[in-house]
């Protein structure tokens, strides 16, 4: 059975049985609404989906090199790779103690370069890359409709609406409009390179609704990033194509259309109070993050250790001057800018890395010196601004899964390729089936687990046994770590075991270490207090006040 399973799947258009993944999964499973608790990465059920298709497109791309024995790479491939070992370099050094936290994104990172290889195996025509592209254009022409439905019907009781609007992969307002610019420019690079979009009714459909419903959201999203976004990636794509502007009058003029119909139906702009605090906040977060690599600059803080080394830098900031920004309460685990990131955490080591990638694909685009290769690379413009002043990846995987392929566009169209025959091809026959089953196994599990997290939040932590439940809390371990403390402690004062109590006092020390979150504070204070040890928890609460100024969480009285 086995035999004739190898005999069906080596007969498989892969080609095609990538199209079919690729839009099932952005046509189809991305839109799908599931409730959760909020966060990043895996604590995203639309990201976790995200992970379950990379890894089956990568199993796709593996079982391609088993199929031709012909491994196909790039330059910029072998330049990445060389880029990903320095990145994961001061995994080495002896501050990483809590490297772990960092795991995540480091793999993404590996998954993201394997992908591109996995790209590299179809020999994809110029067809199908502009099929690829298309289906990023009906993902954001789905989304739209959502989003024009809460825009101009604000009613949001109907169900799907409402899922869609606090749980779809886009309800972070930067992560929609971020996406809208890719799209905007992606529909306008159509519009110029492919030359069969006046001949499907379909292909003119998606490229000039892109920017009605674009512009039309812009002033109703009011996001400072999705303006620049858009400014910058426009104004220079025009530039590049200016000799062309001839095929898009009608896409310029719907672009017009739709700025008029935001413009027309904005909604009230966000308090001058708010954008000032924000924008103070984001210089604040930044100045400090420079502080940290200055006082670290070869080795950094160590990998996955920002969320406490900032919080600390911070407060002895504030203590020294209360003139610096007040951050508030939120738990800051990354600086806001990833390049800052890994340079705070690993040091220069990682920086060089990011810049001989970023360097190696540019110089691709430099080396082409073709208008084509600048507007591959423009495409890339709303995404890479975005992650110089947010989180865009870790919110949102199909932001990093557009990325990855637009970067191949790039590499396939204009880079320099190699092949090699393979010999021990089945070494590819093995790992086409066993990463996609370990990452969908991990990756469904930890849907089951979050769902089950998520519904006990939602039911007032009433049923232990949701918790108990779960198949797998790897993904998740802070998250389940604080709720299972939390029921111990709760259940430790009511029934007076000091056991209980003490273990969680035990367990609180400890996780303070790498995540001093204010909610363990105050909860450690109780249970102390419970304790009566009042001194202690008293020390616990000013420790907790100075992390955290301005802070109200507890009446000293």
């Amino acid at each position: 059975m086995l035999k004739m399973l190898f005999i069906k799947l080596r007969s498989l258009n892969t080609i095609a049985f990538t199209k079919a993944i690729f839009g099932f999964y952005v046509l189809f499973a991305i839109h799908i609404p599931i409730s959760h608790i909020g966060g990043s990465g895996l604590y995203l059920p639309f990201n976790i989906l995200s992970w379950i298709f990379v890894s089956l497109i990568i199993g796709l791309g593996s079982w391609q090199i088993f199929k031709s024995g012909r491994l196909y790479f790039s330059q910029f491939i072998l330049h990445s790779w060389i880029g990903f070992a320095l990145m994961i370099l001061p995994l080495s050094y002896g501050n990483n103690e809590y490297s772990n936290f960092s795991f995540f994104r480091i793999i993404g990172l590996g998954l993201g370069i394997l992908l591109i290889i996995s790209y590299h195996q179809f020999r994809f025509r110029k067809s199908d890359i502009y099929d690829f592209l298309y289906m990023f254009l009906g993902l954001l022409f789905i989304q739209s409709l959502f989003k024009l439905y809460q825009q101009f019907a604000p009613d949001l009781s109907f169900s799907l609406i409402q899922s869609m609007a606090h749980f779809g992969p886009f309800a972070q307002k930067n992560i929609f409009a971020t996406y809208l610019a890719t799209g905007l420019v992606i529909s306008f690079v159509l519009l110029i390179i492919d030359d069969t979009v006046w001949s499907f009714g379909w292909k003119r459909f998606l490229v000039h609704s892109a920017p009605l419903i674009t512009m039309s959201q812009y002033f109703f999203l009011q996001s400072r990033t999705g303006y620049l976004s858009i400014i910058l990636s426009m104004g220079l794509i025009i530039l590049i194509n200016y000799q062309k502007l001839e095929r898009a009058k009608i896409w310029f003029t719907l672009a017009f259309v739709g700025l008029l119909i935001g413009f027309v139906s904005q909604q009230d702009d966000r308090p001058a109070g708010a954008i000032e605090y924000s924008e103070n906040s984001r210089k604040t977060t930044y100045l400090l993050t420079l502080e940290l690599i200055k006082e670290n600059p070869a080795i950094g803080i160590g990998y996955g250790k920002f969320l406490k080394s900032f919080r600390e830098h911070y407060a002895e900031r504030k203590n020294t001057d209360p003139d610096v920004q007040l951050l508030g309460n939120n738990n800051m685990d990354h600086p806001h800018n990833e390049i800052l990131l890994w340079t705070v955490e690993g040091g220069i080591v990682p920086l060089l890395g990011i810049l001989f990638i970023v360097g190696s694909f540019l110089n691709i685009v430099w080396k082409a010196k073709k208008n084509r290769a600048w507007s591959h690379l423009v495409l890339l413009l709303p995404i890479t601004i975005h992650l110089q002043l947010e989180l865009p990846f870790y919110i949102s995987a199909i932001h990093w899964f557009t990325f990855i392929f637009l970067t191949f566009i790039v590499d396939a169209e204009h880079g320099t390729e190699f092949e090699i025959a393979i010999n021990a091809r089945s070494f590819f026959r093995v790992f086409s089936i066993m990463l996609p089953l370990i990452v969908c196994t991990y990756m469904l599990t930890t849907l089951q687990t979050m769902s089950l997290m998520t519904k006990y939040e939602r039911t007032g932590y009433k049923d232990p046994f949701l918790l108990a439940s779960g198949l797998n809390f790897h993904a998740l371990q802070k998250k389940y770590e604080t709720l299972v403390m939390k029921l111990n402690l709760e259940t430790g004062k009511q029934t007076k075991d000091e056991n209980k109590i003490k273990a969680y006092i035990q367990w609180a020390e400890n996780f303070i270490q790498h995540s001093p979150y204010l909610f363990i504070y105050y909860d450690l204070a109780t249970a102390y207090e419970a304790m009566n040890d009042r001194k202690t928890g008293w020390e616990i609460y000013n420790h907790a006040k100075y992390l955290y100024p301005g802070a109200k969480w507890r009446d000293e009285n």
